[in-house]
């Protein structure tokens, strides 16, 4: 809906701006639909920046989310808080610990919970009772990693045009500024 406000807002030239880390969440299919929804609501002297996460090597990326401060665990163990109250389960957080791998054919980090122990889980709002083995994954999350070809082939898929990119001095991090194709 805000793209839609943004579409009939003014006749004046605008920024659309999404930063952060919430573009590699999306699968590489829904990203383009995420970028073509942008470009359809834009106008043509409108420009789009976006933050991304590039392919930087995978102890780099295993370090950063499993982090000594359990900082992402903590994220990560959340989901299982959130379906408690929302759904009124009873997952023993306790048991379960956040573990992290780096997926080199598919460029992106995914995120599991690792039971320790065999458990039975009741999630009454969802109407299921899981059966969890010692040990069993579940996958929470997926963070792509994009190299500067995906960028650029994203980019042309989604009628854009790169203006400008920028990344920081190690190439972790891109900033790619965007316009509409003519």
């Amino acid at each position: 809906s805000g793209l839609e406000f943004l579409k009939h807002y003014d006749q004046g030239n605008n920024l659309i701006i999404f930063l952060g880390s919430s573009f590699g969440n999306f699968s590489y299919e829904n990203g383009l639909t995420f970028l073509q929804k942008i470009n359809s609501s834009m106008k043509k002297s409108d420009l789009f920046l976006i933050g991304l996460d590039l392919v930087k090597d995978k102890t780099v990326l295993e370090r950063a989310y499993n982090d000594s401060q359990d900082v992402t665990a903590k994220f990560n163990l959340n989901v299982l808080s959130r379906i408690n109250s929302e759904l009124d389960a009873n997952f023993d957080i306790n048991k379960f610990v956040h573990h992290a791998v780096y997926n080199k054919n598919q460029n992106r980090i995914e995120m599991y919970l690792r039971s320790l122990e065999k458990q039975i889980v009741n999630i009454p709002k969802a109407d299921l009772v899981l059966e969890v083995k010692k040990d069993e994954l579940i996958h929470t999350e997926n963070s792509f990693k994009f190299t500067i070809s995906q960028i650029k082939e994203m980019s042309a898929m989604s009628n854009f045009q790169i203006q400008d990119m920028w990344c920081d001095e190690k190439r972790y991090f891109g900033l790619v500024l965007l316009s509409k194709n003519n």
